[in-house]
């Protein structure tokens, strides 16, 4: 009799602890809260945007053509020079050593004849020293300035780097993606830091160094205007085809998988629960993307705010 009422009583406890199991399955899951918005159809520029700044490349040498002093230089990094332009003065250094000997033989004078005869010494020195001008070997800017006055340089000793005005380029970093759009004598807008808005063309686009670069480098060059100011940062935007109408994602409803590279959307179903979405991209286009697969009609809630470890298939409710 007691086993029996001992069989039953642990049957008992076994059905209490199961029930709240059981009620915890068939408990609704929660609702999560999140902001959406509504895929569009727009008219969007076929343009590719990258950040890019303003280099140097192909810089000129201006060398010492012996060992001399510098008697004068005149620019100074920025400045901009003419083919031809006289930039500065070099003295040789053995015309100096001669006239320096003989202003101390002329401060040595102990006498009136040895002054005067100190005096023709130095007049002579002076006459005979050579001075060579620096001469600008073609148009462009000066970017480095390795010598001042006074100074005492060697043979071949760089003076001042000068990059021609064909060598100042835009260097845009292009995502990789749609590296294969861009090709030379595309027209181009490039925008400074302070709002400065420049027409250029493509240049050229140097080969990726590593097949894994998240961006190729494409070089641009300015068509017209001021020079630009070396190292300033900028926004490119590079014209690759006519405009068009695309279905476009907003930007904030993105999310990529640092893992796979992977972008994804988040779907809001009609029965009001979350969907996740592989999605293909294409050109980006001021707080948007084109919605290249999966094709979705303009409507199309998806969400903006709050997907982040949503998971899949939980019911939200949309908030204002």
């Amino acid at each position: 009799m007691w086993l029996t009422l001992l069989s039953a009583g642990i049957a008992l406890g076994a059905q209490g602890c199961a029930r709240p199991a059981k009620e915890e399955e068939s408990a609704t899951p929660p609702r999560v809260k999140v902001r959406v918005h509504a895929l569009e159809e727009r008219m969007i520029e076929d343009e590719v945007l990258a950040p890019g700044q303003w280099r140097a490349t192909g810089e000129i040498r201006v060398s010492a053509p012996f060992p001399a002093t510098v008697e004068s230089l005149s620019p100074r990094p920025g400045d901009r020079v003419t083919e031809g332009e006289v930039l500065g003065r070099l003295v040789t250094r053995e015309s100096l050593a001669a006239l320096r000997g003989a202003e101390l033989l002329a401060r040595q004078a102990s006498d009136p004849a040895a002054q005067r005869e100190a005096n023709r010494a130095v007049a002579l020195a002076e006459r005979d020293l050579v001075r060579v001008p620096l001469i600008a070997p073609r148009a462009g800017i000066v970017v480095r300035r390795s010598a001042e006055a006074g100074a005492q340089v060697d043979d071949a000793a760089e003076i001042l780097a000068i990059v021609p005005l064909d060598g100042i380029v835009c260097e845009a970093h292009v995502p990789a993606s749609l590296a294969s759009r861009v090709q030379p004598g595309q027209g181009a807008q490039i925008t400074e830091e302070d709002g400065t808005i420049r027409s250029a063309t493509v240049k050229r686009i140097l080969p990726s160094a590593d097949p894994g670069d998240q961006a190729s480098m494409v070089w641009l060059g300015s068509t017209g205007g001021s020079l630009p100011q070396l190292d300033r940062y900028t926004n490119v935007t590079i014209q690759v085809g006519a405009p068009r109408r695309a279905i476009v994602v907003p930007d904030s409803a993105l999310v990529q998988d640092d893992l796979t590279g992977k972008t994804s959307i988040v779907l809001v179903t009609a029965d009001g629960q979350a969907q996740w979405s592989v999605v293909d991209l294409g050109i980006p286009s001021h707080g948007w993307h084109e919605l290249l697969a999966p094709q979705l009609p303009p409507g199309t809630r998806v969400v903006v705010e709050g997907q982040n470890g949503l998971p899949d298939h939980t019911p939200v409710d949309v908030t204002p």
